[in-house]
């Protein structure tokens, strides 16, 4: 979705479509192969010193403790992650081959390293992995006929043998791994097709309410700018919640417009009344996160699984609730308060501050900085403020381009508090 006002682009390609279903494979896969690879493991080892192969019982802890390793660390980058996870396979294939001969599992291992790589990285990985087998295969056999190492005794087994069956091996494996590449290929279209569907849907219903507040375009790319910034600054944190994963990431980015999506139940005569609202009238601008909430839970049945629903949901409904419990409109406090709500909360004001109006200038950013500290612990989440002020900078720019303004073009700080407050109440 292109920005012309900020010239750069929230994207959502390809890699943003495929992240959860890999993820979910890689878990099962890999965590199924821990908890059976145990009595493995202990064979292995066993059999190992038993015939004097202390290399391989060695080679053999050092898998399987990179095993625990790429399923357990939490700071891992997926494609790390993944990377590791299918070399892993290839040196044990490459391992077992060398150590024990084609009458081991060295075989077994390697066929499935082409196929998983293509699975969790991609089709052009899955071609570099069937070359690397490919090369390993011919090196192994090349090396034995040599007789650089000794396998057990194999009655009847010569080098010929070998890469007779080694060209058989790379033939069936490459079938085999160009097959599965095609269908995830497909998979891939379709998965994309859905997702820009949702994703249609999740900006026309924000565009729905944004037309009707008389807002810009550039205030719902704002928002997802905004949203994505801070959320990644709270990421690299030591103690970021453990929700805040990539897709958290990408689904904020997109759900963060959602916000104000119950506007569109509030009256004309209320949403776009220029000044201050009367206390009547603030009560039923109120309702909007109970409307919104609704709106999006009703959608939540045709598609339960949505994760941008789900989180548009959570956003509308909580973005006015405040840290310490004095928010709208179930007075939820601290941790209770969806993550994504909290950091919508933080942003929106932002921009709502920073935004002009039709009964303010819009306040500088020092001054949008100022009042966001001094409700650190009572307004927004303590945690976010810090992240916030850390790329307090990156906010001001991005403001700057998005609003045409100059650095040196700062409105005047005269606006009157209770201007300040109402911006808190019903941004």
């Amino acid at each position: 979705m292109s920005d012309p006002y900020l010239g750069q682009s929230v994207t959502h390609d390809l890699h943003d479509t495929l992240p959860i279903w890999r993820e979910l494979i890689f878990k099962r896969l890999f965590g199924l192969l821990a908890i059976l690879c145990v009595p493995v493991y202990i064979t292995s080892v066993y059999l190992c010193i038993k015939m004097g192969l202390v290399t391989m019982a060695v080679f053999d802890t050092l898998a399987y403790l990179i095993l625990l390793y790429i399923i357990m660390a939490r700071r891992l980058k997926e494609t790390a992650r993944y990377c590791i996870g299918c070399l892993m396979f290839f040196a044990i294939g490459v391992a077992f081959l060398i150590t024990i001969g084609p009458t081991g599992a060295g075989f077994f291992w390697l066929f499935i390293f082409p196929p998983l790589t293509s699975i969790l990285i991609g089709k052009k990985a899955s071609l570099y992995a069937q070359l690397l087998n490919a090369t390993a295969l011919i090196t192994i056999g090349l090396a034995y006929d040599k007789q650089w190492f000794q396998w057990p005794e194999t009655q009847g087994y010569n080098s010929f043998i070998w890469f007779v069956v080694a060209i058989n091996f790379i033939v069936t494996n490459a079938m085999v791994t160009q097959s599965a590449a095609f269908l995830l290929g497909k998979l891939t279209q379709s998965l994309r097709s859905t997702i820009a569907s949702r994703r249609a849907t999740v900006m026309g219903l924000a565009k729905l309410a944004e037309y009707r507040d008389n807002e810009t375009g550039a205030h719902l790319i704002r928002m997802q700018h905004y949203a994505k910034m801070l959320a990644t600054q709270r990421q690299t944190d030591t103690d970021a919640p453990t929700e805040l994963t990539d897709d958290f990431i990408q689904e904020i980015t997109l759900s963060s417009i959602l916000h104000d999506i119950g506007k569109v139940g509030i009256a004309d005569a209320i949403l776009l009344k220029p000044g201050r609202l009367t206390q009547e009238e603030f009560e039923q601008i109120k309702a909007h996160p109970v409307i919104g909430a609704q709106v999006l839970a009703s959608l939540l049945s045709y598609a339960p699984e949505c994760p941008y629903i789900k989180m548009g949901r959570d956003i509308a409904g909580g973005h006015h609730e405040w840290w310490d419990g004095s928010g709208y409109p179930a007075g939820l406090k601290g941790e209770a308060i969806p993550l994504s709500a909290r950091i919508v909360a933080l942003v929106d004001v932002y921009d709502a501050l920073t935004s002009p109006r039709c009964y303010k200038r819009p306040f500088s950013h020092q001054e949008a900085l100022e009042i966001i500290e001094r409700d650190k612990g009572t307004h927004f989440d303590p945690k976010l403020v810090e992240s916030f002020i850390t790329i307090n900078h990156r906010f001001e720019l991005l403001s700057h381009a998005s609003l045409n303004e100059k650095p040196s073009e700062q409105p005047a700080r005269d606006e009157p508090v209770q201007l300040i407050e109402s911006e808190l109440e019903t941004s």
